[in-house]
């Protein structure tokens, strides 16, 4: 456990910080600034062996630490610490180490030198997704420089606010979140590690703030919802968070609480097990989507069908008959795994999603079978991400018919699910009607807007233009909803969109009548569905 910090002070009048909002909430305390380690001041034995016994040294009680902080976390953040030790034990990122050692450098300085470069080469773009892994990076380079020197690995005072470039995840979870804080970051991303770590524990986190000019223990706010941070706030601003662990949404008392019992269907969006502690199953219509890619986040668990099964059977479980859906492995762009997908931005409009899994059929394969096994144990519905033409929908149909028949030759119970396809390409919402194969549709507004717009959504540069796009968007929904009432199939918005009560409220206007939202907003969504405005009855919507 972290020591107490002193209380936060302030040293000049308050300053603001603009970036993007990755975890909803307001923290205030005292600012915790990184220090970088160094190698220079890491003792070098003499001769190339014994470098190399050093490195080896060091490596394997990183590893161990890793494994020790794994073996006491939920299975989720345990599969992120398992990557870790991947990475950190995989003999490509050894290799150009040992080969400096060989060129006369200390252990600690090829160390350095070898990660510094690795980390370089991803590039700052945020939506590069190898530089979603610098985090992980930075963390391996720092821990094996830690052993390489003797120095113990130290955590930050509890109710701090983490001010850095980024975070390691295994940093994140030994930390203790319950007297609250936050986390501060100049770089980051969104769909990182950490940031996914931070909305599951309810952690208020905003990125790409660029370089923070604080000193350490001035007072920091963190605003999580609004993407700013703000040294030295004033007023009531300024008062400590209590606590920022996730607490389950308030419910409307009037008697319309349970969105099942209204004309506006809630559903939730999980990207983790733990998700699933952060809702009441008998609140929510059910899981709206479930982003496996999130569930499964390393390669031995993506390549694992018992893994696949074992984790969708968990939901289902979980929410007691009420349908999930489950969005088959949206990967490539910026969801890539060393060693089975590359991703990187040429993906993004590349081999992503559905093109990528028909490109990989053994990897479709294998989760087709694992999803219509778990479909055997309630309402279970498939959807396919990132598709653009029905014959996309054609050949995953055909391929979940080929599983089910070996299926049948097994004798294993299965049942073959309804499939839905994501409406998040423009070519799709603007020619729904060719999609009457699909059994239903789900809107992923936060990758059509960003393609309607040309604007990247993790670009904080371009967020005016996906603002600036909102009529377009809505005109392009007004739409989508119509042909899926047309082709008289459901239709439900499951992108960020959904989450903002306000624009909520004009979906429902738009004709749609199932959303789905991360469990922290359900409480928001649900008072605006609720509240008797001018535009929404929701007792009658």
């Amino acid at each position: 456990m972290a020591a107490p910090m002193a209380a936060p002070r302030n040293l000049a009048g308050p300053r603001d910080y603009r970036g993007t909002a990755a975890s909803p909430g307001r923290a205030v305390g005292p600012a915790w600034t990184v220090r970088e380690r160094s190698a220079a001041t890491v003792a070098s034995p003499a001769g190339q062996t014994e470098e190399r016994h050093a490195l080896e040294a060091a490596v394997a009680q990183a590893a161990d630490e890793l494994r020790a902080l794994s073996e006491r976390s939920d299975a989720d953040s345990a599969a992120i610490l398992d990557l870790q030790i991947e990475m950190l034990l995989d003999d490509e990122m050894l290799a150009p180490v040992l080969a400096r050692i060989a060129q006369g450098d200390s252990a600690a300085l090829a160390w350095a030198g070898a990660l510094d470069a690795y980390i370089d080469s991803f590039g700052d773009s945020p939506e590069d997704i190898f530089a979603v892994r610098s985090a992980d990076l930075s963390d391996l380079k720092n821990r094996v420089l830690d052993a390489l020197a003797g120095r113990g690995r130290t955590d930050f005072p509890e109710g701090a606010i983490y001010v850095g470039k980024d975070m390691p995840p295994s940093l994140f979870l030994a930390h203790d979140w319950s007297k609250g804080g936050g986390v501060a970051l100049s770089s980051g991303s969104a769909i990182g590690h950490v940031s996914m770590l931070a909305r599951a524990r309810g952690v208020p986190m905003v990125i790409g703030l660029g370089p923070v000019a604080v000193e350490p223990g001035e007072t920091i706010l963190v605003d999580g919802a609004e993407g700013l941070a703000r040294i030295n706030p004033a007023g009531p601003a300024a008062e400590p968070a209590t606590r920022s662990v996730p607490q389950r949404p308030a419910e409307p008392t009037d008697g319309a609480g349970a969105a099942h019992g209204a004309a506006v269907g809630l559903s939730v969006n999980i990207n983790a097990l733990s998700d699933l502690d952060l809702f009441d199953p008998a609140e929510v219509e059910g899981v709206g989507l479930a982003r496996t890619e999130f569930l499964l986040p390393s390669p031995a668990e993506v390549l694992n069908e018992e893994r696949h099964h074992d984790c969708y059977r968990r939901i289902i479980e979980r929410l007691g008959g009420r349908p999930v859906t489950l969005r088959m492995l949206d990967l490539g762009g910026d969801k890539a795994l060393p060693g089975l997908v590359a991703g990187g931005t040429g993906s993004f409009l590349g081999e992503r999603g559905i093109r990528l899994l028909l490109a990989r059929p053994e990897l479709a394969r294998l989760q087709a079978r694992a999803l219509m096994r778990v479909a055997a144990y309630g309402p279970v519905n498939v959807l396919l991400p990132m598709v653009t033409l029905p014959d996309e929908l054609a050949a995953m149909r055909l391929l979940f018919e080929e599983e089910a028949a070996r299926l049948d030759r097994l004798g294993m119970p299965h049942r073959m699910p309804p499939l839905g396809i994501m409406v998040e390409v423009p070519a799709v919402a603007l020619t729904l009607d060719l999609f009457a194969e699909a059994a239903f549709f789900s809107v992923g507004t936060n990758d059509l807007m960003q393609y309607l717009s040309a604007a990247a959504r993790d670009d904080t540069a371009a967020a005016h233009l996906t603002t600036g796009s909102e009529t377009a968007l809505f005109r392009l929904l007004d739409q989508a909803c119509a042909a899926a009432r047309a082709l008289g199939k459901p239709i439900s918005v499951c992108g960020d969109l959904a989450g903002d009560p306000h624009l909520a409220r004009r979906l429902v206007e738009a004709g749609f009548r199932q959303l789905s939202v991360a469990p922290m907003r359900l409480g928001a969504v649900r008072a605006a569905l609720l509240s008797r405005g001018p535009h929404i009855d929701a007792a009658s919507a």
